[in-house]
């Protein structure tokens, strides 16, 4: 099924060439706080902006972040996004270290920027990205509460990782016409934790219970 919401690649590159100029300024902002310093280094700014912008989104792009569907982003996407947005401010360092002796530039380059730069991008190109997420989920919780009135309301037998992939898949296929409304496991550890908003209700043993009490 086609995601009710999602954000083109495009948007993404356009979103992330602001947010890379925006870090870049904010950067040598909150080194030198806004005043006579900052308009003094004003030209290294725009120096490493011009770096940035031809590095970061060329990284970003060989490490998939404009290939993905966010909408479904997990853990491992939150590890891409550490390592691209590390690579990228690395080698933004590199070529800074490296360009501005010979760019004409007056006086040095204060290095500190560089670690607030690749923090502050760390936060905000994961940050667009997870409010894609977000987004689409805020959605679906809009349109679950649509759809769930004629559902068939169900109990779904074990609460690893088997039993969540099948609640994440029926939450995210309204066509199933299927509502889970509790689980049951063997485990008395997860009773009474929620999975997906979805509460452990009881144990196995308990199933008749559970599917009465939760009209299953």
């Amino acid at each position: 099924m086609k995601p009710p919401f999602q954000l083109r690649n495009r948007f993404l590159l356009l979103a992330d060439l602001v947010l890379i100029v925006t870090s870049v300024l904010a950067s040598f902002a909150l080194r030198l706080d806004i005043g006579p310093a900052f308009i003094d280094y004003l030209p290294r700014a725009w120096f490493m902006v011009g770096v940035a912008l031809v590095v970061k989104p060329t990284v970003y792009y060989l490490f998939g972040l404009y290939r993905r569907y966010w909408v479904y982003a997990s853990v491992r996407e939150l590890s891409l996004i550490f390592v691209a947005t590390t690579t990228a401010s690395v080698v933004v360092a590199l070529f800074v270290l490296l360009l501005f002796p010979i760019s004409g530039l007056p006086g040095s380059f204060p290095r500190l920027i560089l670690p607030i730069d690749w923090l502050l991008s760390l936060f905000s190109v994961g940050g667009l990205r997870m409010s894609v997420r977000l987004v689409w989920e805020m959605s679906q919780r809009g349109q679950k509460g649509e759809r769930q009135s004629g559902a068939r309301r169900v109990v779904v037998v074990g609460a690893g990782d088997a039993g969540s992939m099948v609640v994440r898949e029926i939450l995210r296929n309204p066509q199933l016409n299927l509502r889970p409304v509790a689980f049951v496991d063997d485990d008395p550890e997860k009773v009474k934790k929620d999975i997906h908003g979805v509460r452990v209700a009881g144990t196995l043993q308990q199933l008749a219970a559970v599917v009465e009490r939760a009209r299953a």
